[in-house]
């Protein structure tokens, strides 16, 4: 049985698709290098067996791809490599597979082969991206466990990729909610990082996914992340950005986002803040203003699903005072003597107030002794 694979034909059996697996290995091997070397074999198992000799004498392959192809095949045996994904529970999609997500092979340069763990389900139509910085603010935390919460409240799986900041932020807030959330690596699956995401990663893959291009071992390198990010951007209807630097390399995964075509929606921040450059300039570019879960609802023209404002009842009960502090903090942390500057009111009298604050469960105390209304 012959099948297309993205324009040249190759045997769709198990053994060519452990034979795929095991090209994968290869440093730096992408679908474009395999399209041409397929013209000259007949299928994976025959480029698998070539040597060296053949590659010189068939292509202009450069000498340092012939060194990382000859050193994957004379260490390495696919059918072990499988042996051994299935022993650490890793599952593979391979382009050969007709589950390999639609979305994907759209993307420029597809993934060879996709490495998983978790529960991969075709039913994973409403998937959303959410990215933003690593060295997030308080804002951007509150601000992105809020969206990864609500998003999934409404019936969307969250794409992000488990980076610190907004990305973990994401994960978590879906997670709270019970929702579905997928972490793009761009590491192998027995490398996580950050090293401190080692227990998140245990909870996505419980419930969710985790999902790399890259095979086992393969360490964090710098430049796995810009990859990484066309396929959160591949997966995705659209990408949420939270506080991004100008040079962000969120930006980098709204961009694929815009190339696809999809919605790229940004959050504002501070005009002062170097952490809402690049956030603030994409809706400058044209990317949706967002301010609030519905705001991204209406542009899929999805009902809103959220369950009304949990805290609304609570707010009906608050002083004036206590409603006017309330207001006050927002997302934003702030000092007892911050509070003071705005009101005019008495360290003592604040500090009070800020007590019945978080007896309610309305107000959260920071490190540094700063105040913050609690995610709801």
């Amino acid at each position: 049985m012959q099948e297309s694979f993205n324009g040249f034909e190759t045997e769709k059996t198990a053994e060519e698709r452990i034979y795929l697996v095991g090209l994968s290995q290869i440093p730096g091997l992408r679908l474009k290098t395999v399209e041409l070397l397929l013209k000259y074999f007949k299928n994976f198992k025959a480029l698998w067996g070539a040597t060296r000799k053949d590659l010189e004498q068939l292509t202009d392959l450069p000498a340092h791809f012939m060194d990382n192809f000859f050193k994957i095949k004379n260490s390495e045996d696919p059918f072990a490599i499988v042996g051994k994904l299935r022993r650490k529970n890793v599952q593979v999609l391979t382009l050969l597979d007709s589950s390999y997500p639609g979305s994907l092979r759209q993307i420029y340069d597809p993934p060879l082969v996709l490495y998983y763990q978790g529960n991969w389900s075709q039913k994973d139509e409403h998937m959303l991206g959410i990215v933003g910085s690593r060295r997030t603010t308080v804002y951007g935390e509150k601000i992105a466990e809020k969206f990864g919460r609500e998003l999934a409240d409404a019936g969307f799986t969250i794409v992000s990729g488990m980076a610190r900041g907004v990305d973990s932020y994401a994960h978590k807030g879906c997670l709270n909610a019970k929702g579905k959330t997928i972490a793009v690596l761009g590491s192998g699956l027995d490398v996580i990082y950050p090293k401190e995401n080692a227990k998140l990663a245990d909870e996505i893959k419980s419930t969710g996914l985790l999902l790399t291009e890259y095979p086992l071992g393969t360490p964090p390198l710098a430049i796995n992340f810009p990859a990484r990010n066309r396929i959160i951007a591949g997966l995705s209807l659209g990408i949420l950005v939270i506080e991004a630097a100008i040079k962000s390399g969120a930006l980098i995964t709204a961009d694929f986002a815009m190339e696809l075509g999809k919605e790229v929606f940004a959050v504002p921040g501070p005009i002062t803040s170097p952490n809402s450059e690049g956030t603030n300039s994409l809706i400058k570019q044209g990317a949706k203003l967002v301010s609030q879960v519905g705001d991204i609802l209406e542009e899929y023209g999805f009902s809103n699903k959220l369950m009304p404002d949990q805290t609304g009842s609570f707010l009906k009960k608050l002083s004036p005072d206590e409603s006017l502090i309330y207001e006050l903090l927002g997302y934003n942390a702030l000092r007892v003597e911050e509070i003071a500057k705005q009101t005019g009111w008495s360290l003592s009298k604040i500090q009070t107030i800020l007590t019945l604050l978080e007896l309610q469960g309305l107000v959260e105390q920071r490190p540094g002794k700063q105040f913050i209304r609690k995610s709801y």
